[in-house]
């Protein structure tokens, strides 16, 4: 089973996208926070979205809007800038809740 389900921050990159057949596309990251033992960290997790789900995150998406994403892993190659092959890992996302009301500031 491939399924993932998470709880964090929209970072502020949202970059909606239209690909040449008509389909919208959102690429975004989450920002997940967790403790350890020593101290609390965070982790950015790239994630992309498809046709209306993709056309929701990009109109109620503002920075730091706390949601709770499910989807499933998928990997990828990506060709860089150098030419290089190299392996990116994200999750599609098939759902989404937003766990704060729209315009809230994000604290701190």
């Amino acid at each position: 089973m491939n399924k993932v389900f998470l709880v964090g921050r929209l970072s502020p990159d949202l970059d909606m996208q239209v690909t040449a057949r008509g389909k919208a596309v959102c690429f975004f990251s989450l920002t997940v926070a967790f403790k350890t033992k020593v101290r609390e960290e965070a982790e950015s997790i790239d994630c992309v979205a498809w046709d209306t789900l993709a056309e929701l995150i990009g109109q109620e998406g503002k920075d730091g809007r706390r949601v709770a994403i499910e989807g499933r892993l998928h990997t990828r190659q990506l060709a860089g800038a150098d030419g290089q092959w190299r392996k990116v890992t994200e999750v599609v996302v098939r759902d989404i809740e937003f766990l704060d009301k729209p315009g809230l500031a994000r604290p701190g």
